[in-house]
């Protein structure tokens, strides 16, 4: 947004993950699944993570691809027919690089997926690293090198949980939560942790860097994540987190510079689209129900975004750029 108006955010291009965590979600959506996908239902699924030009995108998935797989996580690609004859389908053996029949003993065991466990974020370049993914055991001989520039400190004993089916006590939005935890995603620079909450008794999903208390871990082998369980899914997009608040008014009208008409239309649908401009910038209905949601969103546009209305909702906006003014 320009200095001093209530119309734009500031940055020159929407926000893209970086490489670690979407090779973490591309792994994530691969294990989930029971049946092979293609490029282009990754790209669907695992949305704004992969470049909108196909080129661009086969070459970061290509990336990915070869990353992992010298990670020793085995993709396998097999060629449909049908109606998808001579596109290739992914998926990913968990058989072939899970631990749980190599021999080792309960003690060694836990020691590899302590190692697992740790995750170094926020490490310089070339520091190695482990990850533990939902349920799956990544080889430990492995040592994959990421760089993931946010931090928390409960990461490490959430992701030994994972690994021993053990849940996780913990205070979070004033109540303790006794969690059955099944993974973690990471996404638009949050960690999320998604399981079984005792207290709702239903899957939730908590951002882990709201967290309010030590987290205090139980018994292990004590749960069985469900069949079907899809992390990539279970974690809400924009588009849901902006729309599950209480504010008085439910959208905005927001104007987008043409440069990223097409990636908003994509993520809110062309039902969203109110009107087209002259200069090529459309105007779209989008919810702001949830005020933290709706400005991540905005300001990841920076001054590509413009709120045309409600005055109530323009005038939010002037005041969060105006606090971010004065603390800068």
């Amino acid at each position: 947004m320009p200095k001093k108006s209530p119309q734009r955010s500031t940055a020159k291009a929407p926000s893209r993950i970086n490489a670690a965590e979407r090779m973490l979600n591309l792994l994530a959506l691969l294990s989930a699944r029971t049946q092979p996908i293609t490029l282009k239902q990754i790209r669907a699924e695992l949305a704004n993570q992969y470049s909108e030009d196909n080129e661009a995108a086969r070459a970061q998935f290509e990336r990915d691809k070869s990353d992992l797989r010298a990670l020793g996580i085995p993709i396998e690609g097999s060629v449909l027919g049908g109606a998808q004859a001579g596109e290739t389908a992914y998926s990913v053996n968990r058989n072939s690089y899970e631990l749980s029949d190599m021999g080792f003993t309960p003690e060694e065991l836990q020691a590899l997926q302590v190692a697992a466990a740790i995750v170094h974020l926020g490490a310089q370049e070339g520091e190695q690293a482990l990850w533990k993914l939902g349920a799956e055991r990544v080889n430990p001989k492995i040592g994959p090198r990421a760089t993931i520039g946010f931090t928390d400190p409960h990461l490490n004993v959430i992701l030994e949980a994972i690994s021993k089916r053990a849940p996780l006590t913990f205070m979070y939005k004033g109540e303790e939560r006794s969690v059955d935890t099944y993974g973690m995603l990471a996404r638009r620079g949050f960690w999320y942790l998604i399981g079984h909450d005792h207290l709702r008794n239903a899957q939730r999903v908590f951002r882990v860097d709201r967290i309010e208390s030590e987290i205090r871990m139980g018994k292990g082998n004590s749960y069985v994540i469900p069949k079907g369980l899809n992390i990539a899914k279970s974690v809400p997009t924009d588009r849901q987190m902006m729309a599950s608040g209480d504010y008085e008014h439910s959208t905005a009208h927001v104007r987008v510079d043409a440069s990223l008409v097409r990636i908003v239309t994509r993520e809110f649908g062309e039902t969203a689209k109110i009107s087209d401009e002259a200069d090529g910038s459309a105007v779209f209905e989008v919810p702001c129900s949830n005020g933290y949601a709706f400005r991540l969103w905005l300001f990841a546009m920076v001054d590509k975004a413009e709120v045309v209305s409600p005055p109530e909702v323009r005038d939010m906006v002037v005041r969060w750029l105006d606090d971010l003014a004065e603390s800068a």
